[in-house]
């Protein structure tokens, strides 16, 4: 088994997911009571609902998310290692170990043997290195660059492979949970044009048939490594129709499992009775600033802004009131979090004095745009329009966009504020790149030599009070320069139907599809 998560974080999941009683008051309703801990049965179709129509199937660019493609991901490759949201511990899959050397420079991955892809190709190390060298070529587009770039890899033999990093880092096994899991057949990934539509994996499913905009069939892989699994004979994907929610499809039998991260609609999958497994993330819903031109290159400007702003009431009007208002980068179960650490916000008058400040008593004004997706009349940016515009000059212009121009312009620098997001586990490696000085998910341009200090002893500590006293060091700085705010805390659900048994849930609200099936 893998070393354990340094911090130590324990969720008590296993008892929520079995806790959502289905049986009604007179006790004519004989549905099981979900519980994801159910044996499952050999046999079956399990019908998973997405979002929309997945761009690609290939583990370089397509986004494995939780909330986009990533179970379909999940089911077609498997990982390597997968990251336990229960017990704060990084586990073996396809691989048997991730270990470090004494200084954490150089580490070992050890694969399981027998193990093939579904094209009957060797699942070895080989296999791996040409996945992870495809990841760091910037021509292939992948967001998994940000860890492979300068990974020196060596097969030592076909199960092993010996990993040379740039500088050392205690946490890499992390890296490779989040970002480098899912490995492609070599022989598909000679031609990645191919791999996109085409996928080849060594997980317990293969693509059976495709309806671009509808479905995707997912059969039983006959080859696969784990004797007896998967449980189930297919998986039937399905594009969430406009109008549903992920909740509704399930309760309608259109669906019998899904991801999101939407507050209200964990809510609605409890009140009607089906299985919810929430995950605490760090990170979450953000205003992020770009630190690189005026006005927000200033940090009074960027506190003045937040000084004007409330997560409670953000809360309130865009989640019903049902979701959690942040009080930091990391959520509030985290042994890595304070109430101490909070940053400051929701104070008119101490915005008052920043405005006042910044536009010389209101003669001069204070102009600034909101990028967003949509905006509409109760969105995000109207509510931040009307805070910030109660102050005398100060002027910000409402910048709606559809959702790639969103994520092309913030990747680029080409806006003032933005509406961004984060998910993790953990902050290694999602917010040491946040924050890294020429990362590309570094959108804001911020740059600390103290916060990449405190992160690099982040990733390099031993035990948990280390660790968490470098990401104090990082919290503290971050509520003085505030890069970025977090008003929402980050949170996967996984719902799913009284029917299904064994659903284990991994990273962000992934589903390990060796274990899922239909009940006895």
């Amino acid at each position: 088994m893998l070393r354990p998560l340094r911090d130590g974080r324990v969720r008590g999941l296993a008892v929520a997911v079995a806790a959502l009683l289905v049986a009604t008051a007179c006790g004519s309703d004989t549905r099981p009571h979900p519980d994801a801990l159910a044996t499952p049965r050999p046999g079956g179709v399990l019908k998973l609902a997405l979002p929309a129509d997945p761009p690609s199937l290939d583990p370089f660019t397509t986004p494995a998310y939780a909330v986009a493609y990533g179970n379909v991901l999940s089911a077609i490759y498997d990982p390597l290692v997968w990251s336990d949201p229960a017990t704060g511990t990084v586990r073996p899959h396809i691989a048997e170990s991730l270990t470090p050397d004494r200084d954490a420079r150089t580490w070992t991955l050890a694969l399981r043997n027998g193990v093939t892809f579904s094209d009957g190709q060797p699942f070895d190390a080989a296999a791996v290195k040409a996945n992870w060298q495809a990841h760091a070529d910037p021509a292939t587009g992948s967001a998994g660059a940000v860890v492979a770039a300068g990974l020196k890899l060596t097969v030592v033999d076909p199960l092993h492979l010996d990993i040379e990093l740039p500088s050392s880092n205690r946490n890499f096994d992390r890296a490779v949970a989040n970002n480098l899991a899912y490995i492609a057949s070599p022989r598909a990934l000679a031609d990645p044009a191919s791999l996109r539509t085409n996928p080849v994996g060594a997980g317990p499913f293969v693509l059976a048939e495709r309806v671009p905009g509808r479905r995707l069939t997912l059969r039983r892989n006959p080859h696969y490594w784990q004797a007896g699994r998967p449980f189930l004979d297919e998986v039937d994907v399905r594009v969430a129709a406009a109008g549903t929610t992920p909740p509704s499809m399930v309760a309608a039998k259109d669906a019998d499992l899904v991801s999101f991260s939407d507050p209200a609609q964990a809510k609605e999958a409890a009140d009607l009775k089906l299985g919810v497994i929430r995950l605490e993330l760090g990170g979450g819903l953000m205003l992020v600033f770009n630190t690189r031109r005026p006005p927000f290159d200033n940090p009074a400007a960027r506190k003045a802004v937040v000084l004007s702003l409330s997560a409670d009431e953000m809360n309130r009007r865009f989640f019903q009131g049902l979701g959690t208002p942040a009080r930091g980068v990391f959520d509030r179960a985290s042994r890595l979090a304070s109430s101490q650490l909070m940053p400051r916000e929701n104070d008119s008058e101490a915005a008052r004095a920043a405005f006042d400040a910044l536009t010389v008593g209101g003669t001069r004004p204070f102009r600034f745009s909101f990028l967003l997706v949509g905006g509409g009349p109760e969105s995000q940016a109207t509510y931040t329009q009307q805070q910030v515009e109660r102050f005398p000059a100060v002027q910000m212009q409402i910048d709606a966009v559809d959702t790639p121009t969103l994520i092309r312009r913030t990747l680029s620098g080409d806006f003032d504020m933005a509406v961004s997001g984060m998910w993790m586990t953990d902050p290694e490696p999602v917010l040491y790149d946040f924050l890294r000085p020429g990362s590309p998910t570094n959108v804001s341009g911020y740059s600390n030599a103290d916060v990449t200090a405190a992160m690099t002893a982040g990733r390099l500590a031993v035990d948990a009070d280390a660790r968490r006293e470098a990401y104090t060091r990082v919290q503290v700085r971050l509520n003085e320069d505030v890069p970025f705010w977090v008003y929402q805390e980050a949170a996967g659900t996984v719902v799913f139907a009284p029917a299904v048994a064994g659903v284990q849930a991994y990273n962000d609200g992934l589903v390990l599809f060796d274990r899922i099936g239909l009940r006895r």
